[in-house]
Parts: C-alpha cells; structure tokens; sequence
C-alpha cells in the first residue's frame, strides 16, 4: 500500500521548458544520521537549529569529501528558499533529477512523498504548502540500496529546480517516429499528455512545430477541452514527413529533429514542452541486426557512470570526455550500462549515435523478480515514459544475470510479464533480459528476449556456441571479459584480439561489448583474479578512474577499428600510399562504412604534427578487398609520419604513425630512495611511445622493463642498501632508442617510497588527489601551500586511493606533495611536489 500510494504521488516532468524555473543547487545544510534520530527529533520541523550541520554540494555526492568517504546509511540535507510575489495562482512543483536512492521529502515541516529510485526524475506538486517569505526544503536520504560491485553513491546527485507553472501544463510529449524504410519517408505520431489542477475545465490549443537544424518542417494547431482535476488529458498529432524532409538517424549520421509543443490558453502561451527525436528503425531478422534495414555487427563497451572526483553526479565534462572517448574506439552500440542513464547523458548519445540500453537494475538472487513485485513494475514504467523520446535507445532490459531457476524460481513468470510491459508501453524497440545463463541451460527466460544478450567471463566462443544450440536465437555478447587487468595504466593488459577472434565469423554472434571501459569504485572482495584493490579502483577497464589510458586501450582501438588493418605501404618524397584492408562479412565490427576519410600528417624535428593531406574514401562493405589510396604531400625531413582514418563525424577511430626518427632526449626530474627500491620520475618528451631505465653500477649494466607512465620502480635485489648506482632514462619509439638522460646516482636507504600520484585534480573550492594505497599503510598527509616549496598547511586522511583537500582558495596556484605513514608507523619520503593552477 505504501508503494502504491508513492507511485501516485510522483510527477514526473520531462524536458520541460517552464513558465519560471528557480534552481535550488548549490550548498544545503547537511548532517549525517547513523542512529536514524532525525524522523524522532522531527529535523524537517522549522524548530530545528540547522547552524551546527555540515554544508554539502548539491549536485554531488557524501562519498566524495574524506569524513563522509565510507558513510552508508541515513542523511538528511536542508535548504530554505523565498517564494515569488506572482506565484499566487500557479501550480509549484519540486523536482529531483535524481536522488540515491531512497528518500522522504519535506516542505515547510510536511511530508509531500517519497522516492525509492535513485536513478530516476521525480517530483511534487507543493503548490499548497507555498508561504510568502521563506520556505524550507528537507530530505532524509538512504544510500543503502547497490546491486553488485558497484558504488552505492549517496545524496542527492543531479540537479533541483521548482518549476511556477500555470495551473493547466503540459506533461511530456511521446514522438513515435516510423521511418518507410522503401520510400525513405516517415510517420510520426505525437502524443501530447497535458493537466489541469484548477477546479474549472479549461479552453486550450496545443501548437506543435517540428524542426530540423532550426528550419521549421511541420506546424500544426489543435484544440481541446481539458476537464478540472484531470491529470493526463491526451491530445495526438498524426504527421507525414515526405521523402525530402526525412533524414534517417544512424550511429555515422545521427540526424535530430526538434519538436516543440505550446500551450496556449486567454490567447496567452502558458507553458512550452519541447523534446529532439531520430527517425530509425532497429530490428532483428533471423540471424541479423539490422538499422534501418542495414545488418550491423557493433561493438562496445559497459561503463559505469561515475569517477572518483565527481562520483555518479555526472556533470557534462564526464559524460562529454567519455562518450567522445567511446566514439574515438570505434563504439556504436552497447548496453553501456546497468544503471539508467540522466537526460543529458542520453542528450549527447543522441548527438554523436550511440545505441544503448537502459536496465531496471535487477541482478543476481533479487526478491524482485517476481512478477507481483510492484517496484521493477514502477521502475520500466518510470524509466520508458521518461526516455521515450530518444533515439540512441534501442532497447529496454528488464534485468541483468537474474536466469538460474534456482536462484530466482519465478524469473520465468517475471522476465516474460516484463517484456510484454515493455512491448505494450513501447511496441517500437528491442526488449531483453541479459543472461549468464542462457548457455548452460535450456529453459531460460532468454525464450522471451528479443535476442539473448549474454554474459561470459571466459571461453567466449564456447559460451556463445552453447547459447546457440540451447536457443536459436542470435547473440550479442553483452559484457564479456576475464580477470582484473591493472589500475597501473602500464601493467594493465588485455588480449583484445584472443577473446574477439573466439567470437567472430559466427553467424547468430552478432557483436560484443567489453566489461568495461572505465575503472570504478568498489568494496567487493571477490576471488583470486577479482578482489578489488585496496584503493577502491576496481580495475575492469582500459582506462582508469582517472581517465588515463591504460596498455588495453590502443589494443582495442585496433581490434574495434572499422576497418581491419591501415598501414602505410609507400612513402615517396611528394606522397604516401595508404593501403586499408576492410572487414571480414562475419567479423566484429563489420559495417557498412559511408563517408570516412584518411587524413595524413608529418612531424618537424620536434614531433609536431602538421596536417600533409587527405582523401575522402569510397563506400567500405563488409568482405572488400584491399585497396590502396595515395595522399599528395612532401614527406622530406620529416621525424613520423601519422595516418588518421576518419569517421563522418570526424572521430578518429583508427592512428598508425610510422618513425623516422629517435625520440628526443628524456630528463629526470625527481627521485625517490628507499629500503625497498628506488623511484625515478622523468618528463616525458615528444616523439616518445614508452621509456625504460638504465642502471649501472661499475661495468655492470641493467635494464627495467618499459613503460608508459612518467615513473619507473626498480626493486631489483641486486641494489644494495648505501651503494652508489647511477640511473638514466632512456625514451623508445618504432625507430628506436633516445639518447640516454643525464645520469643520477643514488643509494638506496631505510627509508619508505611514498605513494604515487596518478592525477590531481581541482574543482571550485577543492583539490582531489588520486595515489596508489596497499594493505600497509597507515594513514597519508598532504603538505600544501601556496608558494613552490612552502608548505603552510597540512591535512592526513585515511581514504584510500582518493582524497580530498577542501576549502581551497581558487584565485591563487596551489602547491602540494603526499607521504604515508606504515601501518607500523614510519612515515615514507615525500612524493614530488604537484603544482596545481
């Protein structure tokens, strides 16, 4: 009963493009609640002394700032904000973008509902608690709700607005857009879903107008009648879009149209809703995928939304750097994730032609699958009406890893009520369940996935083939994987072409998506292969949390590539020959490629690039043969040459540079000494792909192993303790080796190495810190100030993997290093010191 009531209580507003939006981010009151006082001691009362809380960020998240890192549990958050003079008359609603995961609301000291949702809009309409003055907002959040390894990130995570509306509203718009695959035309049905909260019927007209790259294609006008009290009257538009105004949407060419939906009411626009769509078709035909009518055979990776310096807020510069990232590696569909992706995520899908998934995050044993289980009901519902409109879904998941009968006996029942709910709210895309156990045995509720999205962390093509054989249905390898690569970007490997070789040139084996792009934060322990380090970076990606490229990124930007191979295969001193092998029918990728181009470039004695030439490709099938294209250009003097194959959108999805040149000469910048090992830390040079350390001690010569970090470790035991060594870096490309660096000699000593720093970051009043932790160590300490080798203040933590550093001051530079101190209490030498603008 009480579920049911909140779903009734919940309003969702989508793309609303409000009469007055009164934004209400920025720093709420906050306090913790580990006893759960606060519904006793009544802390959303207006009684409540809110000048002994802590302050905290909203968009963000608790887990971000070092006293709050590990909290899980009840928190509450506080804020007041003043009423307008003309809000007399119009309805006020509350929204949350997004709130993890469970929270009860408050304005002015009376609940107005609850979510238990944390991915999710919703709101309420608090029209009838507004005061003149000043008003209070209180939440009490729950971040206990995780399903796996993954972060359970606590607050409240996306933005919060009011939107003053007048009382008759528009609720959202549904674009239902069917393209005429043999006439290129298009049908579009608009359902218009408006409300009226007064107590008398209202008089309307509903203007739509579509455009395309802001030229108006199609404007129509309706009137309605929208009874008092209602909550969704709906009004349809019915459109035809003729051959010239219909552009198709594809993952090359991602062509949007805008419509916008006016209100009107007195002769006045009252409220204005407006939503981007893509005119596509994506279906399965006996073994192939196709995109409007066009077989695809994709590629992707899973991610999960969240680094350790914005958590799972989410701002644009994330999403932006890792779907750009995603399309530079040749990624066109996925399920990117198992959480539900926010507007602007999907915004920029959108843009760049991205196919994805959204999954109601079911997973494992779950006493949600059960088909009489109201909250996974609520969840599809919720998540389809409010991501119906945009094209880079393609699909619904109703749960992840939830098949064997012995975990969940009513998965059957649950998975199959769940698909026709999909296909009943969204007839028009894909609905699946993904499964790990569709290839081990033969009743699964893949029988009613549209396609069997599996899961397999070995033996790929084995798995597949079983699948297969049990069901006859084709497959795209949803997650795919091992082990734990490395959260060292050096020492992380992945066989890329080993597991893709296993799955290509299989007919019903449609694509893959890699588990996963990024590293992300995480408690679980796992077996030998997959226990999370200590620092919380569980480190299934070719990129850490940080962003920086691991070793597994250029082997699966090659394995991903849209054509099989690129090399140069001729240089001549006023041209190069390109010669470009396409893809195998059955491999993955394989795609039909319109519009790509081969972009050449040389590089001065520096190693910059300048551009040299370039030429437009013809159309790319599946199963061409090899060809060769010449770029004009002078070649002479130049230290590389560098290749670029070109996307429509103008991605690099495929770099090969060839060396004519040694790198430049490397230079050591900072060491550290100590019982265990000697650290060097050099600045990289142009020209370089990896380094490696030379060390010497009289006529005895050794060698580290490569590297593509700015450090090397040596913890050869062959170095002993007060003994001079001499130490030079030395800079690789394909050409060869650099001069060696200047040497410099040093002993090892009793002392400990300190941590490493992998990046440091800083946002408007803090710095965050990213270093290396093991099971040893105690505590660490930051020195910072403000001028280079003045160090003024001091701060210890004992977060692992990220800290950080509050309050700090933005006009000026800071200046910081980092040390440890050993679980047994010796603290290790300083870290070089970081200057950060």
């Amino acid at each position: 009963m009480k579920i049911r009531f909140v779903i009734l209580g919940l309003l969702i507003s989508l793309s609303v493009s409000a009469q007055d939006k009164l934004s209400l981010d920025g720093d709420w009151s906050f306090k913790v609640d580990p006893y759960k006082k606060g519904e006793a001691q009544q802390w959303y009362h207006s009684k409540t002394n809110y000048e002994n809380w802590d302050s905290m960020k909203v968009p963000g998240n608790w887990d971000l700032y070092n006293e709050y890192s590990e909290y899980a549990g009840d928190a509450w958050y506080s804020r007041t904000f003043k009423s307008g003079a003309n809000w007399d008359g119009k309805q006020v609603r509350l929204i949350f973008e997004s709130v993890y995961n469970d929270c009860q609301v408050w304005v002015n000291g009376t609940k107005v509902g609850e979510n238990h949702i944390g991915f999710l809009e919703f709101g309420f309409d608090i029209s009838n608690l507004i005061q003149a003055g000043t008003n209070r907002i209180t939440l009490k959040v729950n971040n206990l709700f995780k399903r796996g390894a993954i972060w359970n990130w606590g607050g409240i995570r996306r933005p919060v607005w009011l939107e003053i509306t007048d009382p008759v509203r528009l609720e959202y718009q549904h674009i239902m857009a069917i393209p005429n695959l043999k006439n290129k035309s298009a049908s579009i049905q608009v359902k218009v879903v408006a409300s009226n909260s007064s107590p008398n019927e209202a008089s309307v007209a509903c203007e739509l107008a579509i455009r395309k790259d802001g030229k108006l294609l199609v404007q129509k006008k309706l009137s309605a009648k929208i009874p008092a009290n209602t909550k969704e009257h709906i009004i349809e538009f019915p459109i035809k879009l003729s051959k010239s105004k219909t552009k198709f949407w594809h993952f090359d060419y991602p062509e949007l149209y805008e419509c916008s939906i006016d209100l009107i009411r007195d002769a006045k626009k009252v409220h204005q809703i407006h939503d981007r769509f893509g005119i596509r078709k994506i279906e399965i035909a006996g073994n192939k995928l196709l995109l409007n009518g066009e077989e695809i055979r994709p590629v992707g990776f899973n991610l999960v939304p969240e680094d350790r310096v914005t958590g799972n807020t989410l701002p644009f510069e994330r999403i932006k750097e890792d779907v750009d990232m995603l399309k530079e590696l040749g990624v066109n569909f996925c399920r990117i994730s198992h959480l539900p992706l926010p507007k602007e995520y999907l915004d920029y899908l959108d843009e760049k032609g991205l196919m994805t998934f959204e999954e109601v995050a079911l997973w494992g044993k779950d006493k949600w699958v059960d088909p009489k289980h109201p909250m996974p009901k609520e969840w599809l519902s919720r998540m389809i009406q409010e991501k119906y409109n945009h094209p880079s879904v393609v699909g619904w998941s109703v749960g992840n890893e939830i098949g064997y009968l012995n975990a969940n006996p009513k998965v059957m029942e649950y998975v199959k009520a769940a698909i026709e709910m999909s296909k009943k709210l969204d007839p028009n895309r894909l609905a699946v369940y993904v499964s790990h156990s569709a290839n081990n045995q033969k009743i699964d509720p893949v029988e009613f996935s549209d396609l069997i999205m599996l899961n397999s962390y070995g033996n790929w093509g084995k798995a597949a083939q079983k699948a297969w054989e049990k069901h006859k249905k084709p497959i795209f390898m949803c997650e795919y994987g091992g082990v734990l690569n490395h959260e060292d970007p050096n020492l992380a490997n992945i066989d890329a072409a080993k597991m893709l070789n296993q799955m290509r040139n299989k007919e019903y084996l449609l694509g893959a998506s890699l588990w996963t792009f990024n590293d992300y934060r995480s408690f679980w322990h796992g077996g030998k292969g997959w226990a999370t380090p200590v620092s919380q970076n569980r480190c299934w990606g070719i990129v850490n949390t940080f962003r920086q490229k691991k070793r597994a990124y250029a082997d699966f930007k090659n394995e991903y590539a849209p054509v099989k191979g690129m090399e140069i295969s001729k240089i001549n001193e006023g041209a190069i020959a390109v010669s470009i092998e396409p893809r195998d029918k059955l491999d993955i990728p394989a795609n039909i490629l319109k519009g790509y181009s081969v972009v050449s470039s040389i590089a001065n004695a520096n190693f910059e690039f300048s551009k040299l030439g370039s030429v437009q490709l013809k159309n790319i099938l599946p199963g061409d043969n090899r060809f060769t294209v010449e770029i004009s250009g002078k070649t002479k003097d130049a230290s590389a040459i560098k290749i670029q194959l070109l996307d429509p959108q103008n991605y690099v999805v495929l770099e090969k540079i060839k060396y004519l040149s040694v790198p430049n000469q490397a230079k050591i910048s900072f060491t550290n000494t100590a019982q265990n090992g000697v650290r060097i830390l050099f600045d990289k040079v142009q020209g370089a792909e990896e380094y490696f350390v030379s060390y010497t001690n009289g006529d005895k010569v050794f060698y580290s192993d490569t590297t593509i970090n700015q450090f090397v470790t040596i913890t050869d035991k062959k170095i002993k303790r007060n003994i001079d060594w001499e130490y030079r870096v030395i800079a690789l490309n394909g050409k060869g080796a650099s001069k060696a660096s200047e040497k410099v000699v040093l002993k090892k000593d009793e002392d400990e190495l300190p941590p490493v720093i992998w990046d440091v970051k800083r946002d408007d009043t803090d710095v965050v810190i990213g270093f290396t932790s093991s099971p040893y160590d105690y505590l660490y300490e930051v020195e910072y100030g403000n001028q280079s080798g003045v160090y003024h203040k001091m701060v210890s933590f004992k977060t692992k993997g990220v800290a950080r550093i509050p309050d700090i001051c933005h006009d000026e530079p800071l200046y910081l290093r980092l040390r440890l101190r050993k679980q047994w209490g010796f603290a290790s030498e300083w870290t070089q010191e970081i200057k950060v603008d």
